[in-house]
């Protein structure tokens, strides 16, 4: 259902130190580590220190200190996140447009008429990407909830 380029580091860095702290054993422990690199490393921040190091050393405080910076906004996300978040709003914004261009043009409209614009104001989301994404663009407020998996969009 979701391309594999659709995913967000956050997430998957999140479920890695989930999966430290629930290590009963080193092996454990170490197979979690090593999906943080896999991870780290397919979203091309090997390089950013501030993603890569925590990982690296193996610092769990360190992750979780990356991730609250993440989740309370005060440091940004990593240019993967940001460029899959763009893309998604781009699908979300493309699918919105054409529910509304195709409620303008319905055969319910009187053809003599001019018509009206399209009351449709919101619509669910592309499922090419997974809830997570779609959980943090409305925890952002880019999105807005409205009710029935239907997301609107804020303005901003």
């Amino acid at each position: 259902m979701s391309d594999e380029s659709n995913w967000l580091l956050i997430t998957r860095l999140r479920a890695a130190a989930d999966a430290v702290r629930a290590a009963t054993d080193p092996a454990a422990a170490t197979a979690a580590w090593r999906s943080a690199d896999v991870a780290v490393a397919a979203a091309g921040a090997a390089d950013e220190a501030d993603i890569a190091l925590p990982v690296m050393e193996r610092s769990l405080a360190d992750l979780d200190a990356l991730l609250d910076g993440w989740a309370t906004r005060r440091r940004p996300l990593s240019a993967w996140d940001q460029a899959v978040l763009k893309r998604a709003m781009k699908a979300f914004h493309r699918r919105l447009d054409l529910t509304r261009g195709d409620d303008e043009v319905s055969s319910s409209r009187n053809p003599l008429t001019r018509g009206g614009s399209s009351a449709i104001s919101g619509v669910r989301p592309p499922e090419k990407y997974s809830d997570d994404i779609w959980a943090l663009l409305v925890a952002q407020g880019r999105l807005a909830e409205a009710g029935d998996g239907v997301l609107e969009p804020t303005g901003r």
